[in-house]
């Protein structure tokens, strides 16, 4: 029995614990959160022992893993804390928000060896590895990406959400997950533009997020890609077409779908879509079971690869 212990109990910590909660070879010892009234809540939806502050939790509770799902400015003093324990961590993305700082993170994790899996959750799902499969054998020049939801519409989400210094924004919070999705399977960026714009609300003291963004994206291996993502769109939807010279793409990320289209017919792909974060905390756990992390499918070195790109997306975009 695995004893796992959550860092923050934000919507990422309540997403994991629920999923953990399912497996009957783990067990929840320990939760983590500053906010008195957050942590009994998930103590009482999910068991066990509380604590204020990450550091007392490691040093009274013995744990076997650690799910770190605290804002992206608070990954350093945890991630060291537990590799010099060799406690395996999941770590939500980004990896960080400043890539300087993130780049001293990593140099520490590979000085400690330790075991980190970054929460980039295309990365497990089966229906990327389908689609990186599919593509091997041809060649693709032109790509489509679109990643849309309602956010600055509904302002569903917590306040400081719409922060753009403490959340990111758009691209930083959700784009990356597309541009990592895209190095996953088409590798390396060359260079990239983009525009950014408030059409709905301007931006004012509290609301300093981009709610619609452009990107145009060219790859090392030659791939023209468009990636336009808005938070002011009818519903949450994220979707990608790969051109290539032997087949078209189209693959819904919101669907768990993939169909794709050649001369001699079309094919679909379906994926099991019970919960989409389930794949990569199957494969969180099975990692830490095992101790076999040779397959891991974030490390925290290649999540900063993906952290640098989007950190370059942002600072390139033209506010419109």
């Amino acid at each position: 029995m695995l004893k796992i212990g959550i860092i923050a109990m934000g919507w990422a910590g309540n997403t994991h614990a629920k999923y953990l909660t399912t497996r009957d070879d783990v067990e929840i010892v320990a939760l983590c959160d500053p906010d008195a009234v957050r942590l009994q809540k998930a103590i009482d939806d999910f068991g066990g022992k509380g604590f204020g502050d990450f550091e007392t939790m490691l040093k009274g509770t013995e744990l076997d893993a650690v799910y770190l799902c605290t804002p992206s400015t608070i990954r350093k003093e945890p991630l060291l804390a537990c590799a010099d324990r060799g406690i395996p961590v999941f770590c939500e993305k980004p990896v960080e928000r400043r890539a300087a700082v993130a780049e001293e993170i990593a140099a520490e994790l590979r000085r400690r060896d330790a075991r980190v899996q970054v929460g980039f959750v295309f990365r497990s799902m089966p229906l990327a590895r389908e689609a990186r499969r599919a593509v091997a054998d041809d060649r693709v020049h032109l790509i489509q990406s679109m990643y849309g939801c309602p956010v600055c519409l509904t302002k569903e989400l917590s306040p400081w959400f719409y922060d753009k210094e403490q959340s990111g924004g758009a691209l930083v919070d959700q784009a990356t997950h597309n541009l990592d999705l895209l190095r996953y399977i088409f590798g390396e960026v060359a260079e990239v533009v983009g525009f950014a714009g408030n059409p709905v609300e301007p931006k004012k003291e509290g609301y300093t997020v981009d709610e619609v963004v452009a990107l145009s994206v060219r790859f090392e291996c030659g791939a023209l890609c468009s990636h336009v993502h808005t938070w002011v769109g009818d519903e949450w939807r994220n979707e990608m077409v790969f051109v290539g010279e032997r087949r078209i793409y189209r693959l819904s990320l919101t669907e768990g779908r993939l169909v794709v289209k050649e001369k001699k017919g079309t094919w679909d792909y379906n994926q099991d879509q019970d919960h989409m974060y389930d794949y990569e905390n199957d494969v969180f756990i099975e990692q830490v079971k095992s101790g076999d992390w040779s397959n891991n499918p974030s490390s925290f070195d290649d999540a900063l690869k993906t952290l640098k790109l989007t950190l370059e997306c942002d600072r390139v975009i033209t506010i419109g």
